[in-house]
């Protein structure tokens, strides 16, 4: 036999073995594929998610004020609905609280400084804040949106 066949053959043979044949009525666990979908972690444990949706929470809620402009009636339809979409958030942020892991949301959310000021700027001297500051619905949709319980 010439040497490179042999090398070729030998080369071939090598690897893994051929699992044995399976035996009926027996089960053999399956390993998971590396590219697999893990579970999130629960809003609340997942502070760079949690600081990340806040965030843009903030970025909406300033978006929505734009909108409603004077209007204290559409203000507070949109602070219903933007609670509604953010309730993770809010569920999340009180039990951070809870636990007395402020400062470590704090700390995931200096990366988006930045947004979160522009955002709070914009709510802040929103025509919105100035015309509806002193009406009772509108601060009650407003607390239960953005106010630790």
């Amino acid at each position: 036999m010439s040497r490179v066949v042999y090398i070729a053959l030998l080369v071939a043979g090598c690897g893994h073995p051929s699992p044995p044949p399976r035996q009926a009525g027996t089960s053999h666990a399956t390993a998971v594929p590396p590219d697999a979908a893990v579970a999130p972690l629960p809003l609340d444990r997942d502070l760079p998610r949690l600081a990340e949706r806040a965030s843009k929470l903030y970025a909406d809620l300033a978006a929505a004020f734009a909108s409603a402009g004077e209007d204290c009636t559409a203000a507070i339809a949109r602070l219903a609905e933007l609670r509604g979409s953010y309730a993770d958030v809010i569920a999340a942020n009180a039990q951070v609280l809870h636990d007395g892991r402020a400062a470590d949301l704090e700390a995931a959310l200096a990366a988006h400084e930045d947004a979160r000021s522009a955002s709070a700027k914009a709510i802040v001297e929103s025509k919105t804040m100035a015309a509806c500051a002193k009406d009772r619905a509108f601060t009650q949709a407003y607390d239960e949106l953005v106010t630790p319980p």
